[in-house]
């Protein structure tokens, strides 16, 4: 029988422009070795930081270290399901297979932006290797299977494409070393962002063609999923290209006239569309009312496409997600293949009005559903959401992530 031993942990004083003080936890473990595993080690935390006061080990894998530039003072451990972020006073000297012991006395246990954290570690205090070359075998899931849960884990991600719209583009600026957010998808259409470093040594190349795999991190930044490429040899994408998403506006640059997008006041110039992030929204969409200022006003705006080049996808589909609340005239949906772009769409262009599976109110989301465009492929095709609203109603209408695939 192991005699127990009670840790306890040291109250934390974090001085940012302010100390502050924290609960003092209390954990009970075996007295031999006085080893924690990272399993008991994250259930410490209460949402609040944890400052190690007392010699104690645990035992991990380095599961992505920093040595392709994607990630900086950082590497990423796993010790069997669970998954943590190190976070390192300097860099170097930790790689992908190393088993290591990590001596917490000094580290700070943390939560960033959603990401659990061991914060402070000295290599040279904190770390000692075990052994080398240790083979983590990734999790293959699917892409509608990605959720924060699997926060840290090592992935492989199977049957997955780059979108259209961002295969003329690199990984990263290079140049200038900014970051980028990429987007892949499967046949599904489901979606998912992989964030690259301008500082990768992969930031220049060009983005991979075809379908196939990534073994990556999941990372987390707040309610969102993103994933980070250990190595530029982990993007296997050499099969061919599946149907998939064409041209793709989502807002979440935050500009509703980015890309050629215009609105157009055909009555009233108070209501407006605009991007929005409220309701705890992972992304951002796009939003209109014409209650303004505590009044409603006579209100028809549209929000207009560019025109787009349709001609050659083979079967061309329109989807987005919409939803709405209070009473008011529903959002209306036309497709053009003769508007000029700039006049009155009341009195330019031939509008056909397009039916779509509308959401049920009170803020709830719902796709639109497949919208087939065969018959509406030209190289000028625009298409365009209607608002109206009078000042006796109106609603509040949003939409996000609207696409053509194809």
């Amino acid at each position: 029988m192991f005699k127990q031993l009670t840790l306890i942990l040291a109250i934390v004083s974090v001085a940012i422009s302010c100390q502050k003080t924290y609960e003092e936890p209390t954990i009970t473990f075996p007295e031999k070795g006085q080893t924690i595993t990272m399993d008991s080690l994250l259930d410490l935390f209460q949402g609040y930081p944890i400052k190690f006061t007392k010699n104690l080990s645990m035992y991990a894998v380095v599961t992505m270290d920093a040595n392709d530039g994607n990630i900086y003072k950082s590497v990423y451990l796993a010790d069997g399901t669970k998954a943590l972020n190190l976070r390192l006073l300097s860099g170097g000297g930790l790689y992908v297979g190393d088993s290591i012991r990590v001596d917490l006395k000094g580290t700070i246990l943390n939560q960033y932006n959603g990401v659990m954290q061991l914060d402070s570690v000295d290599i040279d205090k904190n770390v000692v290797k075990q052994e080398v070359n240790i083979n983590t075998e990734p999790l293959t899931i699917t892409l509608d299977q990605l959720n924060t849960s699997l926060q840290s884990r090592l992935i492989k991600i199977e049957n997955i494409q780059f979108i259209t719209p961002q295969l003329d583009s690199t990984y990263a600026d290079g140049v200038n070393q900014e970051s980028y957010d990429l987007t892949i998808e499967d046949a599904n259409g489901n979606t998912a962002t992989l964030r690259n470093s301008g500082y990768a040594n992969f930031a220049k190349e060009l983005i991979a063609q075809g379908s196939g795999s990534i073994t990556c991190i999941v990372g987390v930044f707040g309610d969102n999923v993103q994933l980070l490429v250990r190595s530029y040899s982990e993007i296997n994408m050499t099969s061919s290209r599946f149907p998939g998403i064409q041209i793709e506006k989502n807002f979440d640059d935050e500009s509703i006239t980015s890309g050629g997008w215009m609105q157009f006041h055909a009555t009233g110039t108070e209501a407006i569309w605009e991007t929005s992030h409220s309701g705890g929204a992972p992304n951002d969409y796009a939003k209109i009312s014409n209650y303004v200022d505590g009044s409603k006003y006579n209100t028809e705006n549209w929000l207009i496409s560019p025109a787009m080049d349709i001609s050659s996808i083979t079967s061309p589909m329109l989807s987005f997600k919409n939803a709405f609340n209070y009473t008011g005239p529903t959002l209306e949906l036309y497709i053009s293949t003769d508007y000029d772009g700039n006049s009155n769409p009341n009195t330019q262009g031939t509008w056909t009005a397009v039916s779509f599976n509308l959401a049920s109110g009170s803020w709830a989301w719902a796709d639109s559903g497949n919208i087939d465009l065969n018959t509406f492929k030209s190289t000028h095709t625009h298409f365009a959401f209607k608002y109206t609203g009078t000042t006796a109603d109106g609603s509040t209408w949003e939409i996000d992530d609207i696409k053509i695939i194809g």
